[in-house]
């Protein structure tokens, strides 16, 4: 954009005097007309990371009279300094001094806005939080309010899979990849080495942590709404697994607010699927004219939720599109929606309570093998949740008769069940599916709880076995019409690996469904919106896909010691980066195996493999992690190697054995 000029490479020095690493776009006249700041602060390396989107987005925005800056964190990228946690003290206080730096830059007029989609949606809140003076506005996109309850860590109180996966995804795609010799110089190989000997083990802490305690406290806005004083647009997809955000920050909030949700998975809306995608920048544009420019558009008086309400759908491991429209509520919660509650009869669900018998749940450990990826968008293909029928053949189904209307779900699930434990702890797994005419099952919606959890995530308490609780599960948001002739379903079950690891205790639960029940929460109104911009421009970045990428999934039995596997394989390609004349690729190989019958075989077994560089200079990273589990603790074996043009430079091995705490 010939309006436009680019900062390739540039530092800020914060006050202890660290230089971070930044790449910026603004009008070429910003230094004599000074503009309006925006703000992502990223790990992901600005130049060989997230430069795809951030190169369709940043210049389009800069050309409706913004500063977009790309600052990566310290420690990362090329970026000084030591890398800690996420989102930790350090990280935040670099947040606030960098808005200040932002402010006083003589090509901007002192109003700084911050962005964020993930990591960046998390750290915009939390920053928002310590209200920098400067700090007009956020738009916070699929990220969390809350650590314990919506990351990737836990899940109702159920230690996660995706701890061992993220802490071996970001140790290859951030944590250990070098500087860039081009832009930091000679020095760039003895900062690398500082690094990897300082170079956090993440697994240790995140799964250490297994109650929410100060730990996840720590960066949860949660905490504490009020502190947040500046206007929040929260934006979030229906693929997501950090979807509940948007509907709490709505709920909670007493400044300004906005919300939307899509159909998408992990992704800004402009390069998101399934489709159909939005014209991202200018809604943005639209919300950051309004509190970085006081324009008044009146974005601020228009419905505070726009969501797009989906139609039934066959099951599938991946979508291109999802059929549906979009609606608005002028608030959250809305006026405008109704509840429905089915009781759970023999197998059936009612609209009255029924007299029923009591019926056993104990899953096969391996139920779960169809639920898909947690966090849909990270990966490469086949993420979604397949059929659901294999993973209902392991649980406790009840269902509706043939639907004489349609059911226009929207909003949040509430399961309240009477049952007990013939142990001390166990897992309940609830899910809604949508059951088709042709047998086909599509999962809509579930929900986790360890049961030791049902009071509080601080402070669980043991289960005293064969007593009958009153046990309350709350399911992920979701906005799903299931049309008239199919059916309503609800799974229940004790296992759902490999999202979540066992239960320390193989226990039977008891239901009682004549004091069980399930409430819906629906919207009849369903109020048509036109505010929602359609994307139709083509995907364009300064860079090519040199090889293609590739994702396959097989799920193995062996006959002979029963155990099932579901093998993992994605290779993200060789893509090469005009930017930096760098190339960069990536691969995972991730084995997820148990046995029906044992909790504690199941294992997770995770290999990347990452080359960078360019001709002369050539970088190269491997890592294995295997996370295993008996009835007391977890054990971690992992090792990280690093080369430099073929040569060994680091290694290091962990070995980690982690006492479980009623998980």
């Amino acid at each position: 954009m010939d309006s436009v000029k680019e900062i390739h490479h540039a530092w800020l020095s914060l006050p202890d005097g660290t230089r971070l690493a930044f790449r910026a776009w603004m009008p070429r006249d910003a230094d004599t007309n000074p503009v309006p700041a925006i703000l992502e602060f990223l790990p992901y390396r600005k130049n060989d990371g997230t430069v795809i989107r951030d190169e369709i987005t940043m210049p389009e925005t800069a050309a409706h009279g913004y500063a977009c800056i790309r600052v990566d964190l310290r420690g990362c990228g090329e970026s000084e300094g030591l890398f800690e946690d996420e989102y930790s003290a350090q990280e935040l206080q670099d947040g606030y001094d960098v808005i200040h730096w932002l402010a006083k830059q003589p090509w901007c007029d002192g109003n700084v806005g911050m962005v964020g989609i993930s990591w960046g949606g998390f750290n915009a809140l939390q920053i928002a939080a310590l209200n920098p003076p400067a700090l007009k506005a956020i738009i916070t996109q699929c990220s969390t309010d809350d650590r314990f309850r919506d990351d990737i860590h836990f899940l109702g109180g159920c230690l996660l899979n995706d701890n061992m996966d993220w802490a071996a995804f970001f140790w290859a795609y951030a944590q250990a990849r070098s500087p860039d010799p081009k832009l930091v110089g000679d020095t760039w190989k003895s900062i690398w080495l500082n690094r990897l000997n300082h170079m956090p083990f993440l697994a240790t802490p995140w799964i250490t942590n297994q109650t929410r305690n100060d730990y996840w406290k720590h960066g949860s806005v949660c905490e504490d709404y009020s502190k947040i004083k500046i206007p929040v647009y929260a934006i979030g997809g229906w693929a997501d697994n950090y979807r509940n955000t948007v509907f709490t920050l709505l709920s909670h909030l007493t400044v300004p607010k906005k919300g939307l949700i899509g159909p998408w998975a992990h992704k800004y809306p402009n390069i998101a699927y399934p489709n159909p995608q939005m014209d991202y920048v200018a809604e943005s544009v639209r919300w950051w004219d309004r509190w970085l420019k006081k324009i008044d558009n009146g974005i601020d008086s228009e419905p505070e939720l726009q969501y797009y309400l989906q139609e039934s759908v066959l099951p599938c491991r991946d979508y291109n599109i999802r059929p549906g429209k979009w609606v608005s509520e002028p608030t959250w919660p809305s006026p405008n929606t109704q509840y429905l509650t089915y009781y759970l009869s023999d197998k059936s669900l009612q609209t009255t309570p029924k007299e029923s018998a009591p019926i056993l749940i104990h899953s096969p450990q391996d139920v779960g093998l169809d639920s898909g990826r947690l966090c849909v968008g990270i990966r490469l293909e086949m993420e979604q949740s397949a059929d659901q029928r294999h993973d209902d053949a392991g649980s406790v189904v009840f269902e509706t008769d043939k639907l004489k209307d349609e059911l226009p779900i929207a909003g949040q699930i509430k399961a309240n069940f009477a049952l007990s434990s013939s142990a001390p702890n166990g897992h309940l797994i609830i899910r809604i599916c949508d059951v088709h005419p042709c047998g086909g099952v599509t999962r809509i919606t579930h929900g986790l709880l360890n049961l030791a959890h049902r009071n509080s995530h601080e402070f669980p308490e043991v289960l005293e076995p064969n007593y009958e609780y009153q046990i309350e599960v709350l399911l992920y948001h979701i906005a799903y019409i299931i049309p008239k002739g199919h059916k309503l379903r609800i799974a229940v079950s004790t296992a759902y690996w490999p999202l979540t690891w066992p239960c320390e205790y193989d226990a039977t639960l008891k239901l009682n469904p004549t004091l069980s029940s399930i409430t819906l929460p629906l919207n009849s109104t369903q109020t048509p919106t036109n505010r929602i911009p359609t994307y139709n421009r083509a995907i364009q970045f300064a860079g090519e896909q040199r090889t293609p990428s590739n994702s396959e999934r097989i799920i193995k039995k062996d006959h002979k010691t029963g155990i099932t596997t579901l093998e993992t394989y994605d290779d993200f390609g060789c893509q090469f980066f005009n930017s930096s004349q760098s190339e960069v690729q990536f691969d995972i190989h991730q084995f997820l195996s148990i046995h029906p019958q044992d909790p504690y075989s199941a294992k997770n077994d995770i290999t990347l493999h990452v080359e960078m560089g360019r001709d002369g200079w050539r970088t190269g990273l491997n890592a294995n992690y295997i996370m295993t589990c008996d009835h007391n603790n977890f054990y971690i074996n992992a090792y990280w190697v690093t080369k430099h043009n073929n040569e060994v430079v680091f290694k290091k091995e962990f070995n980690e054995v982690i006492k479980r705490n009623y998980i």
